[in-house]
């Protein structure tokens, strides 16, 4: 593995979220009033809260690290809602069977207490149940044992059939951890085990992301001691939000934007102290040249640590050793992928395409009713432009079904590649 080579345990630019734990907490940079934000909301109402953002922005990264802090301060004060962050996030399908979903979110829940439980010693003087603090009650929870073993036969699929050998049928597997939650999270304050469903946007429409939610309503989002966080992109939160159904059930959304560019030095900093193994550790990436792919990609996290992972793989495939890198090999890599992302549209951008587009950089992210500064009167005016900038990529729409309008569009990381292209380029047409 090149990364290993070069004196890293693992790659520095993984484009997963963040995990909840000391790691992921220390690689988060720049988000302390969102996590504010979103702790608060948990501490005070019932209600499901809701992050939205671009996609690629972090929203999933940043509710696993705010569970893990939360988590973290309850064991280091024993005071407090216990926030348990679960061990990974959920997605629903257009299909999803509000039962079976229920079920493998209560596996998911029980095995997440049982792993939290083992890994924590407990503190001296909580050996037992002395204040009636959720974290007495969680690290004091008889039903521990009992979870451990009968869980395990039960199985952590996702299959419905009942185990009878096991001693857990369905309908008495599902009590059993509801009991347990109850047990540890008794009141609305007391906190509960978050979960995520992420990528709402994957539903495609704001219907379909409606219809889903309107199924699990009764049967899993009123479930006490689980609190739930929905991620989207793209407007798909506030179409969602608008369903009879879920009218007093949802807080208005948590907006995760792009990190300012001041941050992009702590952020590279910061990855390479985490995944470095030793001193004399190189790559092939400097700290000023992360910076300059940050500002060309304005701050998606996800899209910039993609094209410096791409970079270090380009640089790979020349050279093996850390002391063959060559001072120039950052330069020749971005002008070859501004250059194919370039020419690859560059027949297709005529010249009020063009326009449109310039425009949309500017804004970044903007929807139809924007119309009049691209200097069209009506949005359906301007439609074939964007149309024709989405099939070549450098145009992203989130578009509900329904009702047929474009919620938002956004410039894709091809397009700001384009847009850099024509920066360092201005002759090019």
């Amino acid at each position: 593995m090149a990364y290993r080579n070069w004196g890293f345990w693992d790659n520095p630019f993984g484009t997963d979220p963040l995990p909840p734990t000391e790691h992921g907490s220390k690689l988060l940079v720049g988000r302390d009033e969102v996590l504010r934000n979103i702790k608060r909301r948990l501490d005070n109402s019932s209600k499901i809260v809701t992050v939205e953002g671009l996609n690629g922005v972090g929203k999933t990264s940043v509710v696993n690290v705010m569970a893990y802090r939360a988590f973290s301060e309850t064991l280091r004060t024993g005071i407090g809602p216990l926030y348990v962050p679960c061990r990974k996030p959920f997605q629903l399908s257009v299909d999803v069977d509000a039962d079976e979903f229920r079920l493998s979110v209560l596996r998911e829940v029980a095995q997440t207490l049982i792993e939290c439980h083992a890994e924590i010693p407990p503190p001296p003087g909580r050996t037992r149940t002395t204040n009636n603090t959720a974290l007495d009650r969680f690290l004091n929870s008889p039903q521990v044992k009992s979870f451990s073993g009968s869980l395990l036969q039960f199985g952590l699929g996702y299959s419905s059939e009942t185990n009878t050998g096991s001693g857990f049928e369905k309908s008495g597997f599902e009590k059993a951890v509801l009991d347990w939650l109850e047990q540890i999270f008794p009141t609305s304050t007391s906190g509960g085990v978050v979960c995520i469903i992420d990528n709402l946007e994957l539903l495609q429409t704001c219907q379909n992301a409606r219809d889903a939610l309107e199924r699990l309503r009764d049967s899993l989002f009123s479930v006490r001691g689980v609190r739930w966080v929905l991620c989207g992109a793209l407007g798909i939160v506030h179409g969602v939000a608008s369903s009879p159904r879920l009218d007093g059930k949802l807080h208005k959304p948590v907006v995760v934007e792009d990190l300012d560019e001041k941050f992009a030095g702590e952020i590279f900093d910061n990855r390479i102290r985490a995944f470095r193994d030793s001193r004399s550790s190189k790559l092939p990436l400097s700290r000023s040249q992360f910076i300059e792919i940050y500002d060309i990609m304005r701050g998606n996290l996800r899209s910039v640590l993609s094209e410096c992972d791409d970079f270090c793989m380009w640089v790979s495939d020349r050279v093996e050793e850390r002391d063959e890198f060559e001072d120039d090999f950052f330069e020749a890599w971005l002008a070859e992928e501004l250059e194919t992302a370039f020419y690859s549209v560059r027949s297709e951008l005529r010249p009020r395409a063009l326009e449109v587009f310039e425009t949309a950089c500017q804004f970044e992210v903007f929807s139809p009713s924007d119309c009049e500064v691209f200097g069209y009167e009506t949005p359906n005016a301007m439609r074939q432009q964007i149309r024709n900038l989405e099939a070549v990529g450098l145009l992203k729409s989130a578009v509900d079904e329904s009702d047929k309008r474009r919620k938002s569009i956004q410039v894709t990381s091809k397009g700001w590649k384009v847009r850099a292209y024509l920066d360092f380029f201005e002759d090019s047409f």
